[in-house]
């Protein structure tokens, strides 16, 4: 099944862009990729190879200079990844970060048309919390659907989002819920877990190989990457991350120990059965 793929984008993924656009297009089945950011970009989205639309348009009167809390562009692209259910023209679209790359094929559908959803393990209490807040009900938490893309269908999102206008529009209430703490929703834990409780005949779930990384985005890295995973997501917030960057040079320092030290006994072993 063909769909519409969404990919919000911001200049600090500029490096990672092309390589997402292009593991889209390598990987995945789409009717149209598109890519919501600010008009300055423009040309940076055609260049790569996606069509460009407008995040000013997403939602009128909402734009990246509305708030100015922190965060305010964080909590803004999950809004306009929600706020595409208006514009799109499948019935599923599907939304991709973009420092995230697609390494192999993968398909987002059963053989019967059900959209399949990836499950991780990340728990972040403040989500659930708010999930609550917003619909009035508890998400269940078993396992988490944060895992840097999803298939949403339209028409829940549609129905989530009148369930969520209470005495302000729903987009309000996310920017309510924003204010309260840095990190207190997401649009990925929020719908898989309405979908979860209330649309279980569209819950599919599966597992992907995939993972965070701190390397800087390269065709060498990529393609040693794609022998073990599905899709990788190379954060620019890790590669800051000094203490993170620490902690890998250990884990590969004693990996390579580790199989040096197998190698040795391996070569040692054939040696012997020569002998």
């Amino acid at each position: 099944m063909k769909i519409d793929v969404i990919v919000p984008f911001h200049q600090k993924d500029a490096d990672t862009f092309r390589w997402c656009i292009q593991g889209i297009k390598q990987n995945i089945e789409f009717s149209r990729v598109i890519a919501i950011t600010h008009k300055l970009s423009k040309n940076h989205v055609i260049d790569a190879g996606a069509d460009f639309f407008d995040e000013e348009h997403v939602i009128k009167g909402l734009t990246a200079q509305s708030q100015s809390f922190k965060l305010w562009g964080w909590y803004y692209q999950q809004i306009l990844k929600l706020g595409m259910a208006n514009w799109v023209d499948t019935d599923y679209y599907l939304v991709v970060d973009s420092d995230t790359v697609f390494l192999n094929p993968v398909t987002f559908f059963t053989d019967n048309g059900k959209p399949l959803y990836c499950t991780g393990n990340e728990y972040h209490k403040p989500y659930f919390q708010s999930f609550e807040n917003i619909l009035g009900f508890k998400a269940q938490r078993e396992y988490s659907f944060v895992t840097h893309h999803m298939v949403f269908n339209r028409y829940i999102v549609q129905e989530m989002q009148k369930k969520f206008q209470t005495d302000c529009v729903w987009y309000q209430q996310i920017i309510n819920t924003a204010k309260t703490s840095m990190h207190a929703f997401s649009e990925y834990e929020t719908y898989g877990h309405y979908i979860k409780n209330l649309h279980q005949e569209e819950l599919n779930l599966r597992s992907l190989e995939w993972a965070n990384i701190a390397q800087p985005p390269s065709k060498k890295l990529f393609k040693r990457l794609s022998k073990h995973y599905d899709y990788c997501s190379t954060h620019l917030y890790l590669r800051k991350d000094k203490s993170y960057r620490k902690r890998i040079k250990r884990r590969v320092k004693f990996e390579t120990k580790i199989l040096k030290k197998e190698l040795r006994k391996s070569i040692s072993r054939i040696t012997n059965r020569g002998s």
